[in-house]
């Protein structure tokens, strides 16, 4: 899957360079991405957590790369890793847990923004999972949940911070959030 890293990473690059819109180039890669490489997979759900892991790790790499705030390109990739895996028939809840983690990890391995990057991956999630018509509220609680957990265990500093950004975050259900923050670990 190591190609599949670099294919994101230089896909992103080429074109955040000539985007206006950031986020929706970074989401529209990442859709083709992930969508061709789950169609070539025999099995969807058996290939989808490697494809969104490296596609998003990669996209990560090419956003700081390109110059371009990772927040903008975790937004953009983790909304077209979830739209894709809704496209060929995935789980979308797994989908999105799988792309926030690679997001919060990807963050950290460039020395990036891990706090404002999970806040941005949530964000992209639940944007996706609107688009395509699928429950907001669960894929945002999954998504908040494991922001949360991975945040904790790359950088236990940063949680608060992204417990502070998932209040102040528009996108996200307020109620979805404040579940999340005073549920702590627990699954429903």
């Amino acid at each position: 899957m190591a190609g599949l890293i670099d294919r994101a990473k230089e896909s992103v690059i080429a074109v955040v360079k000539g985007a206006g819109d950031i986020v929706d180039a970074v989401r529209s890669t990442a859709t083709d991405l992930v969508t061709g490489a789950l169609r070539g997979a025999g099995e969807v759900a058996g290939a989808a957590v490697g494809v969104v892991t490296d596609t998003v790790r990669g996209a990560l790499r090419g956003t700081k790369e390109a110059g371009v705030e990772l927040t903008e390109g975790a937004k953009g990739v983790v909304s077209g890793a979830v739209e894709a895996v809704a496209t060929v028939g995935g789980d979308v809840v797994a989908g999105a847990r799988t792309a926030v983690k690679a997001a919060v990890q990807g963050a950290a391995e460039v020395g990036g923004d891990v706090a404002g990057t999970a806040v941005a991956a949530v964000e992209g999630a639940v944007e996706a999972a609107g688009r395509v018509g699928k429950d907001v509220v669960t894929v945002g609680r999954e998504a908040a949940r494991q922001a949360l957990e991975t945040t904790g265990e790359v950088s236990k500093g940063a949680v608060d911070a992204v417990k502070r950004g998932l209040q102040a975050a528009a996108s996200v259900p307020r109620d979805v959030v404040e579940s999340v923050i005073k549920g702590g670990d627990e699954k429903t």
